[in-house]
């Protein structure tokens, strides 16, 4: 197990959060590689936190730890979780994004036992997750430290709709180009569709019809579908902030239309 740790927060820029957790990390395993991911996610938005740590999580090398910091009240979601996917670890509350992160529920999953909670329970990232992280990563196991349990809060949020001729998505996050990234996977697409001709609406009922391999394949300024490189369908403008001119924002809808066998 290596000493990566990474941060997903909506702590904000520059905020105190975000230097005491490092702090602590630091403190506790002064050999840990502390990596943000980002700051910037709304406040207690575990739909968007989850679509973005999915999205990077398997970059990194296996052993990583990867700490949850959105919604970790204790007193509200009851568990403080340690779950094992891929070789990765992931420290959070039991707060739905579980049950968003992967495109199965995971099977090794851990409670962090009562005793190693803090007196004060505000900010358990820094005094519940830092400290028992610390105790895992000298001792090699969870031994005192969690015991087996289940992930008890699902969340749907993030999974797209489908119909025989359709798929009724939502953009779930906006990067910092601008482009719209939608739940609507490329194997998803192609299953319903099965080579039929589509149409891909958004904001206003515009459309687009056909699915591009490279950005510049369209014009400056223009509309355009991609995939991103984990797959996901992404509507964008070339070189151009397509969110932003199109209206478009987390949790608009996207709708994919195919031709039904009449060709309708």
């Amino acid at each position: 197990m290596n000493s990566v740790i990474t941060l997903t927060s909506d702590y904000g820029s520059g905020s105190p959060y975000t230097a005491a957790i490092i702090g602590a990390a630091l403190s506790y395993i002064p050999q840990a590689r502390v990596v943000e991911i980002s700051h910037q996610l709304p406040a207690f938005d575990v739909v968007q936190g989850a679509f973005l740590l999915r999205s990077v999580y398997k970059n990194f090398p296996a052993g990583s730890i990867h700490l949850m910091c959105i919604d970790s009240a204790i007193s509200l979601h009851k568990q403080l979780l340690i779950v094992e996917v891929d070789g990765h670890y992931f420290m959070g509350a039991d707060n739905g994004m579980f049950s968003l992160l992967f495109d199965q529920l995971p099977g090794k999953v851990y409670r962090i036992l009562e005793n190693q909670y803090a007196s004060n329970e505000l900010f358990p990232e820094k005094n519940v997750f830092i400290p028992v992280l610390a105790k895992f990563l000298q001792q090699g196991d969870l031994r005192g430290l969690a015991e087996p349990s289940e992930i008890k809060t699902i969340k749907m949020e993030s999974q797209p709709v489908t119909t025989e001729n359709g798929i009724r998505g939502i953009v779930m996050l906006v990067d910092g180009y601008g482009n719209a990234i939608t739940n609507i996977h490329r194997s998803l697409f192609e299953q319903i569709g099965s080579n039929r001709a589509f149409k891909v609406f958004y904001r206003n009922k515009q459309y687009i019809d056909h699915i591009s391999q490279q950005f510049h394949a369209a014009g400056v300024g223009d509309d355009i579908l991609l995939y991103n490189e984990n797959g996901f369908l992404m509507v964008a403008i070339y070189k151009g902030r397509g969110a932003q001119l199109l209206g478009i924002k987390p949790s608009t809808r996207v709708v994919v239309e195919f031709e039904n066998e009449e060709g309708n």
